[in-house]
């Protein structure tokens, strides 16, 4: 696990950025497209080609927002941890969704997941728990109050206005990215996944 979260805290900031800027890109053209599909009275497309492709989001995002807490871990303290625990969930559960899916539907050719199955989904409710208590971890975090502000507000925002969440991580990996750029060095704000031994 040490391990783990040690590659997650190396991962350079710019392309943690790019992720989540992707991400929402990958989530509003999901969104535009069931609607498109609905307005035209088209068919959507198999279960198990979107869960490998435009809705991997699902599992990439909160794995890119684990990085971020990663570079942080030391300075979020137990809040932290607790956050990053329950964004775990989304990853697993995209991981699991997906894998599934291509099985059942696309070498066995039996359609659609089973409901039973696709209760896995409530994995991600659990994920969305962890954005919110890790963007609080981040707000008590004086380096990198904006990083919370913007994982709240984007999160929060999704339940308010279709398309809300996508623009705001839009601009979030965005800025990132640029914060990157301007630092001349990837690895800042990095600490250590371990603590020395003394």
């Amino acid at each position: 696990m040490r391990t783990l979260i040690e590659r997650l805290a190396r991962v350079p900031l710019g392309a943690v950025g790019l992720a989540i800027a992707l991400c929402a890109a990958m989530a509003a053209g999901h969104v535009l497209l069931v609607r498109h599909i609905h307005d035209t009275g088209g068919e959507e497309w198999p279960q198990w080609v979107g869960r490998s492709t435009i809705e991997s989001y699902w599992g990439l995002l909160p794995l890119a927002f684990l990085a971020l807490w990663a570079r942080r871990q030391q300075r979020t303290g137990r809040l932290g941890r607790v956050g990053a625990a329950l964004l775990a969930a989304g990853p697993v559960a995209a991981l699991l969704i997906a894998v599934a899916a291509v099985v059942w539907g696309g070498i066995l050719a039996r359609g659609d997941l089973p409901a039973s199955v696709m209760s896995l989904e409530l994995l991600f409710y659990v994920m969305m728990l962890g954005v919110l208590v890790t963007g609080i971890a981040f707000l008590l975090d004086a380096g990198v109050r904006w990083w919370g502000a913007a994982m709240i507000v984007g999160l929060l925002a999704d339940f308010v206005m279709p398309l809300a969440l996508s623009a705001v991580y839009v601009v979030f990996g965005i800025l990132l990215t640029v914060a990157a750029l301007r630092s001349g060095r990837e690895d800042v704000s990095v600490e250590p996944a371990v603590e020395p031994a003394h």
